[in-house]
């Protein structure tokens, strides 16, 4: 049986997963971009644009699979959309950026985004960049 958490829970995990993805990125480990990269944007950019603590929750309890809609309906709009990608032959891997919204990281000289990735309308997943 699915137990459900409660929001203290909740922004713990969102706080973990977040310090994971700061440390990871620090470490050099393979992410979307490296540090020196730009964050290539198509089109308009929504610079006002952010997600919070309480969209990252929700994005975390979305499974592989899942459509774009609900994706969407978890985060809302995105920061950007970026070029789209070939991982798997005949397939386009579709890209959105998102801003992550924090008084820590509004104080330093990096941005943190999350990158959300789709096989045509299915969720694949998410990872951090930093720039």
């Amino acid at each position: 049986m699915i137990e459900k958490f409660n929001s203290n829970q909740m922004l713990a995990g969102v706080a973990g997963v977040l310090a994971l993805g700061i440390f990871f990125q620090a470490m050099g480990l393979p992410s979307f971009g490296s540090k020196e990269a730009a964050l290539e944007c198509q089109g308009a950019v929504q610079s006002q644009q952010a997600i919070s603590e309480d969209n990252i929750a929700k994005l975390i309890l979305l499974k592989n699979g899942d459509s774009k809609d609900a994706v969407r309906k978890a985060l809302k709009e995105p920061y950007c959309i970026l070029p789209k990608l070939s991982i798997r032959s005949g397939t386009q891997t579709e890209r959105e950026a998102y801003r992550v919204a924090s008084d820590a990281l509004e104080r330093s000289t990096s941005q943190t985004f999350i990158v959300v990735s789709y096989e045509g309308n299915q969720y694949l997943g998410y990872k951090f960049w930093i720039r």
